[in-house]
């Protein structure tokens, strides 16, 4: 209802009194917000129908804000991260979630070991700005965002984005200017080194190793940023190739059947599915849950560290890892097909055309490239798909891509572009199906 509402409010403006109108607007979204905390079953069933009011509702929002109220938004939304990072590190928000009755400053004075005054001033703040609820005065309760927060893996993401990314944001505007604002053409000094005062050689991933603590904070993050959210491996296109991997064709065209048994010495060779980067499993996982019922010989590669930190699911789910570095070489030949998720958005376009070229070099005829990214609209991009653009090139000197960028990289590398699957509208996400140049 407050979505028709929002849409029609222009033609309701000129046909009504305003103020009627913005009352009843204000009733509608008082409406929704009731519904909402009760968490109907057709608002969490329809993520197309939830994410088309949130945008409704933050349209507005920047609609009628005043020019005090958007500075305010700008120039305070900082204090958000450091208010999320500082109850992280109290514990406050594992304290409410697990509570079963909504607690005093002073029982969560006494769980944290902050002084109650102090305490009571950062809860009021963590109130204001909807990261938990004020019962009445001094008693506070777990919401939504709390419960999202309690959540040790999203606890390691705002640890990551305060200790990691925010000095990089904010080296950001000065290493811009230094720049001539120009597009960086080089991994290496980047504005997240100046943000941190590392080396300009030396690149995030680089630092990780020498930071063990934040690596494990980004690595289990990795995992988590994304609940609720779909998958490319999930797609029915993407795991109607992976099928057909049994023998048979994709798309009118052969693909490989018939794998070594377990054990075999070419198993590691012969692989039908290789997650390239891929952390510590997450999409394997996933795409195992989806292909349980077939002999999908699935390859998990990262870099020596990150493999070394995989749990011992990972194996029990019969997914084999390989540590690896993909700027030298794809020692996988022939797999049917090589999957990189939110991998090339990492590097500018030379790096991305090395990781490329090495998956090319090891590709059979029949071999598929899988690049599974947010794909950047020519017109009309959304404040996620951006804010992750700027978060690459302060982070890494990396970029998010339109689908002619990216069919040029592809191009540069040898391979084709065959198929695009879209699997979610909201974020622009889509597998880009590549294979080696006819």
């Amino acid at each position: 209802m407050a979505s028709v509402i929002l849409h029609r409010l222009p033609d309701l403006c000129s046909y009504s009194d305003i103020e009627d109108v913005m009352t009843k607007v204000v009733e509608a979204i008082r409406a929704l917000e009731e519904l909402a905390l009760s968490k109907p079953k057709e608002l969490q069933q329809n993520p197309a129908l939830r994410r088309n009011l949130y945008d409704a509702v933050r349209k507005l929002v920047l609609e009628v804000e005043t020019p005090s109220e958007m500075a305010q938004r700008l120039l305070y939304t900082p204090c958000e991260m450091m208010a999320a990072k500082i109850g992280v590190d109290l514990g406050v928000f594992a304290s409410l979630n697990k509570s079963a009755a909504p607690q005093s400053t002073e029982d969560l004075a006494e769980s944290t070991a902050a002084e109650p005054a102090l305490l009571q001033r950062l809860l009021q703040f963590l109130a204001a700005v909807g990261l938990i609820n004020e019962v009445k005065e001094n008693v506070w309760g777990p919401n939504n965002a709390t419960s999202n927060l309690a959540d040790a893996r999203m606890a390691a993401g705002i640890n990551h984005k305060h200790d990691s990314v925010m000095p990089a944001w904010h080296a950001l505007a000065s290493w811009l200017k230094r720049h001539n604002y120009k597009s960086p053409a080089s991994s290496v000094d980047t504005a997240f080194a100046q943000g941190h005062d590392a080396p300009p050689e030396q690149t995030f991933f680089e630092w990780l190793k020498q930071h063990p603590l934040n690596a494990d904070q980004f690595n289990m993050f990795m995992g988590v940023h994304r609940i609720g959210a779909k998958s490319g491996v999930a797609a029915p296109a993407v795991l109607n190739l992976l099928k057909s991997s049994q023998g048979g064709t994709h798309n009118g065209v052969a693909v490989n059947g018939g794998l070594p048994m377990e054990g075999s010495s070419a198993r590691l060779e012969s692989a039908v599915f290789v997650d390239v980067g891929g952390g510590l499993g997450h999409q394997c996982k996933e795409l195992r849950r989806c292909v349980s019922d077939l002999d999908t010989h699935i390859l998990l590669q990262d870099l020596p560290e990150v493999i070394g930190k995989v749990s011992t699911e990972i194996h029990d789910l019969g997914i084999d890892t390989m540590p690896i570095n993909f700027f030298k070489g794809q020692p996988v030949k022939g797999a049917t097909v090589y999957y990189l998720r939110s991998i090339l958005r990492d590097w500018p376009d030379a790096q991305a055309t090395i990781i490329l070229e090495h998956i090319h070099a090891a590709m059979s005829s029949s071999s598929y490239v899988l690049i599974d990214e947010i794909v950047l609209p020519d017109f009309g991009a959304g404040k996620e798909q951006t804010q992750l653009d700027m978060t690459m090139l302060a982070m890494l000197n990396g970029s998010a891509r339109t689908v002619a960028q990216f069919k040029k990289l592809i191009d540069g590398a040898g391979l084709e572009l065959v198929d695009r699957i879209r699997y979610s509208e909201e974020t622009g996400e889509e597998v880009l199906v590549c294979r080696k140049k006819r």
